[in-house]
């Protein structure tokens, strides 16, 4: 279990770091004053899954108002592309990876536990999925030890392929 933590921990501070790198990027290409400070800012608050990007556009919307609003265009832009970025295939793929879990498993324990406890449901709900699923692998790998019942199906399988006398 503790490798299972240890590993969100991992991806999510990979996210958190594509995050920053996206919006530090994004916000270049537009021109935006502080592009750095204000991806580094994103990244850091990236660390609240869903909510920190979120946060991290309150000073870059700011600035976008000061400049026009051609650049205020420009900065939702970036945000949209890079939620749609992030949402969609960094953050499946990295928590996937790290946590040996398919990334349309991830999105779907997102979605639900999103629906059914709001926004605790999405801060916990990959790392609590990611437990459950230790303990019930080792629940069954104990189970198939002790009852026998997997090794009989192994047994007959090989007598099936033997040659009838």
């Amino acid at each position: 279990m503790n490798q299972q933590v240890s590993s969100y921990i991992r991806g999510q501070l990979t996210v958190a770091f594509a995050v920053a790198i996206l919006f530090m990027v994004g916000f270049s290409i537009i021109g935006l004053d502080y592009a750095i400070t204000l991806g580094v800012i994103a990244g850091f608050l990236n660390l609240v899954p869903y909510v920190g990007s979120f946060l991290a556009m309150i000073p870059a919307i700011f600035l976008g108002i000061v400049g026009g609003p051609v650049l205020l265009i420009q900065v939702i832009i970036v945000f949209a592309i890079e939620q749609l970025i992030e949402g969609r295939l960094i953050s499946p793929l990295v928590l996937g990876n790290q946590l040996a879990i398919h990334p349309v498993t991830i999105l779907f324990v997102l979605l639900t536990a999103g629906n059914l406890f709001g926004f605790f449901g999405v801060v916990l709900g990959v790392p609590a999925y990611a437990a459950l699923k230790v303990v019930i692998t080792n629940i069954f790998n104990w189970y198939k030890t002790i009852s026998g019942v997997y090794t009989d199906d192994e047994d007959a399988s090989s007598r099936e392929n033997e040659p009838k006398k």
